[in-house]
């Protein structure tokens, strides 16, 4: 157990930093009703976080602007974006040069025709450029207004932003800075270009070059960092199968079963791993573009790294130097060739790129044929070791350094394992660590709870209700996650203080690091409970986020009394807002209830 929480904690300090990345600016929505029936305005308001500034949408002598582009759905028709004017001083990186920067949360206006059929949304996707005194960071949003979530828009007059939106207004959507398209005009979309090599000489024009190169190619595949951990392994496996010894125990023998299998997993994996390409016009590596084969690896990775810490013993796939004479070798070393295999597909040696270049475009016997040349590239130290065993007289003698090699392989695979986290999408990295937890905990239960003399119904029923969890949190981890429609919108002060005395408010406080805070959002504060208090009492929901230190934030949090969170607080219309109704720690769905009847009944 210890090996296992080892294992876990070195996973979670690694990867958990990466976890805190989040995109410097928050996008939230408003939506309002124009003057005499003339339709809607949406309102994207763009919020930078503390110490990010962006630059405007006519940056001025440098930076790069911000860029928004609007449709209107489901209908796809494309909206007309209204940016306010930029804050205009010397680029932070450029003295020299003259900016035009938004400094604090900014509106970009949207005008929706009238008569829009019920449900309707905008889609809008927002490129700009996130910068600090010291650094810039390109920022993509992709956003959605849903019209259930304003079911009665107030009046666009009465907001503080309606001189600003009338200027622009006034002004037209010609006076806005057009978005740059995403694709090139059709005319320079034919993209023919006749590319010239540095070295000729390796460029691939037929299969009678492909092959030697394919070897070679193969060969090298070998020294790369990919299949180092494998390769640790297979050294290991190989010093147990030189020095057996007993009764009837032809070395020799071992030694060229052992490399024969371990070369035929090789080519096997290389074999289906042309048709594959080969069928789905994929280049190579370009399986890893998949979330769900990138976790599978993660977890396989992890599982057996804690086979070679000793947490628990796998029958098939056994890579620890102490069951070299296991039930199954063939299939054994079958397996820790295909592993091998596994690990080298993200990796490209030398020669490689101008093997597959040519390759992946011919037929698919070519494909096969070639692939089956680099995966004999791959196999052939084993080959020959398989072919003349003799030569491992001059492996050195098994000893105590074998053990320690071994845990060395096993660390060789939690970094595997950790690369295979680093590539995976940002919002599915907490959901993987809780997957490799599960499989941690499913590993320790093989290892640990189940032994030879137990009965066999009862052994396999543990082991197979542990890998039944590790394949449910896969598939949870991997499941598309619902959009929410509960319409927060992040505190931002100056907003806040507009939003103060006109409105219903319902201000909760969060973070990440808030337990209890997590637990309120998915018992209490639920989208649909926010639906209901918009419907009954108009109110608008604002998210103050605690994970990072806000001075405003936390002024916001002393000024009603708390210097602790989970704390939401409704802020009634009127002078009623100087007194709002606030609610600590935990608290019910009846209680929020409560609290929104005596805070805003008066305003029904």
């Amino acid at each position: 157990m210890r090996a296992l929480l080892q294992a876990l904690a070195m996973l979670l300090a690694l990867a958990l930093p990466s976890a805190a990345q989040e995109s410097p600016v928050a996008a939230s929505w408003e939506l309002a009703a124009l003057p005499d029936g003339k339709g809607l305005v949406a309102v994207l308001w763009l919020t930078p976080a503390q110490g990010y500034k962006t630059y405007g949408a006519d940056p001025g002598e440098a930076g790069m602007p911000t860029r928004a582009e609007a449709r209107l759905t489901p209908t796809g028709q494309a909206l007309d974006v209204l940016y306010p004017p930029g804050k205009s001083t010397r680029d932070l990186y450029e003295p020299d040069k003259t900016v035009s920067i938004y400094d604090g949360p900014t509106p970009l206006f949207i005008t929706l025709p009238p008569g829009l059929p019920e449900g309707f949304g905008v889609e809008v996707r927002v490129s700009l450029l996130a910068c600090t005194d010291v650094s810039c960071w390109p920022v993509l949003l992709e956003t959605e207004l849903s019209s259930r979530q304003f079911p009665a828009p107030p009046a666009a007059r009465d907001r503080p932003w309606w001189g600003l939106y009338a200027e622009l207004a006034a002004r037209g959507p010609e006076a806005a800075p057009k978005p740059v398209p995403d694709k090139a005009p059709e005319a320079s979309s034919d993209l023919r270009f006749t590319p010239r090599s540095l070295t000729p000489h390796l460029e691939v024009d037929g299969l009678l070059k492909a092959l030697p190169l394919a070897l070679l190619a193969g060969l090298l595949l070998n020294l790369m960092p990919c299949v180092l951990p494998v390769a640790c392994l297979k050294l290991s496996g190989l010093l147990a199968s030189c020095h057996a010894s007993g009764p009837g125990c032809d070395r020799y023998a071992l030694i060229r079963r052992h490399n024969l299998w371990f070369s035929a997993g090789v080519l096997v994996y290389f074999c289906v791993l042309a048709q594959v390409l080969g069928a789905a016009e994929l280049a190579w590596g370009q399986l890893f573009q998949s979330p769900g084969l990138i976790l599978g690896a993660a977890v396989a990775l992890f599982a057996l790294g804690l086979s070679l810490f000793g947490v628990f013993y796998l029958p098939v796939v056994d890579l620890k130097i102490a069951h070299g004479h296991a039930r199954s070798p063939r299939i054994q070393a079958f397996t820790t060739g295909m592993l091998a295999t596994l690990l080298a597909t993200p990796c490209s040696g030398p020669f490689l790129g101008g093997v597959l270049a040519w390759t992946l475009l011919q037929p698919p016997a070519v494909v096969v044929t070639v692939f089956t040349g680099i995966g004999a590239g791959m196999a052939l130290p084993y080959l020959i070791l398989a072919l003349r065993p003799e030569l491992t007289r001059f492996v050195p003698r098994p000893g105590p350094w074998m053990v320690q090699l071994e845990k060395l392989a096993g660390f060789m695979l939690m970094g595997a394992c950790l690369y295979f986290l680093s590539i995976l999408p940002q919002a599915l990295l907490l959901p993987a660590l809780a997957t490799l937890l599960a499989a941690g905990l499913a590993c320790h239960a093989w290892g640990a709870w189940t032994s030879p003399s137990q009965g066999l119904l009862t052994r396999w029923g543990v082991r197979l209700a542990g890998v039944a969890l590790v394949v449910w949190m896969c598939l949870w981890a991997l499941a598309p996650t619902p959009r929410d429609d509960a319409g927060w919108e992040p505190y931002a002060p100056r907003a806040f203080a507009g939003m103060l005395g006109k409105e219903n408010l319902l201000v909760d406080f969060t973070a990440d690091w808030c337990p209890t805070c997590k637990a309120l959002e998915k018992t209490v504060l639920v989208p649909k409970a926010l639906k209901e208090l918009r419907e009954r009492h108009g109110v608008r929901a604002v998210r103050v986020d605690l994970t990072r230190e806000s001075p405003e934030a936390m002024a916001l949090l002393r000024a009603l009394g708390s210097a602790s969170i989970p704390l939401a607080a409704l802020f009634p219309k009127g002078e009623g807002a100087k007194s709002p109704v606030v609610l600590r720690d935990l608290f019910t769905s009846g209680q929020l209830e409560q609290a929104a009847k005596e805070a805003f009944g008066h305003a029904q």
